[in-house]
């Protein structure tokens, strides 16, 4: 080797060893897929609620009622003496109870004027009956009892008969006596006021029926004629409800 060729091997050594190394930069290896994407922030969707969730949770709780106290009886008792009391608001009406002193009766109604009392029967609580207001003391509210109708109990047939039907007397056998018999029906318990009626101007005392349930009752009486005619007889009930009920009957005579 010459002097020219030592002379530029030195030159190459001596820059060789004042150069840093240069590590060389690799190269990502290709990928067949992409590579994931990064985890986007949790987003958080809302949970719909129902209206009546929303209004439950929004409308306050209400204090509950308080209970309705329960009105007081109406009662009524006796001013100084037992009391009759009656089917129907009159004194027409049957007597179905009585109310003594020291007892008192549940009032549950009255009349249109206040005049009498609709009350469970002290004498038998599973019915109802009638205390005239004038004999009795009543506590409570009197105001909120409510107006009953009478019960509508009355005669609702007469039937007459006279006996004998035809009279033939001698025409100066006067006067002459006939028989006459009533029956009358009621539909309920009452008092029946009556009396005879006659065409020959006769009317008789008035006289009464107790009905202590429905039925029918018998009356009698006599009638007394002075002359030959065609005659007629009604038996009248004036309470408790106005009705008649009548027979034809006659008298004839030989000379």
């Amino acid at each position: 080797m010459n002097a020219r060729h030592w002379i530029l091997a030195a030159a190459l050594f001596l820059t060789s060893c004042n150069l840093t190394a240069v590590q060389p930069t690799p190269t990502a290896p290709l990928l067949s897929t992409p590579p994931p994407a990064s985890p986007s922030p949790a987003v958080s969707t809302p949970t719909l609620l129902p209206i009546e969730t929303l209004l439950a949770v929004d409308t306050p709780t209400l204090p509950a009622p308080l209970p309705t106290a329960t009105p007081r009886l109406v009662l009524a008792a006796p001013k100084d003496q037992p009391v009759n009391c009656r089917f129907g608001p009159e004194v027409s009406y049957a007597i179905v109870g009585a109310l003594i002193a020291g007892r008192q009766a549940e009032v549950i109604g009255k009349n249109t004027n206040a005049t009498w009392w609709y009350v469970r029967n002290p004498s038998d609580p599973s019915t109802n009956c009638w205390l005239s207001a004038e004999f009795v003391v009543v506590t409570g509210n009197v105001e909120a009892l409510p107006v009953v109708s009478p019960p509508e109990i009355g005669v609702t047939n007469i039937r007459v008969r006279v006996e004998p039907p035809v009279m033939n007397v001698g025409c100066k056998a006067f006067p002459q006596v006939f028989s006459v018999f009533g029956e009358v029906t009621s539909n309920g318990p009452t008092i029946v006021t009556w009396r005879w009626e006659a065409s020959n101007g006769y009317v008789s005392d008035v006289a009464t029926l107790l009905f202590e349930s429905e039925g029918t009752k018998e009356v009698s009486g006599f009638i007394t004629v002075t002359s030959v005619n065609d005659y007629w007889v009604n038996l009248h009930v004036l309470l408790p409800n106005d009705r008649s009920g009548g027979a034809n009957f006659k008298v004839v005579c030989t000379p």
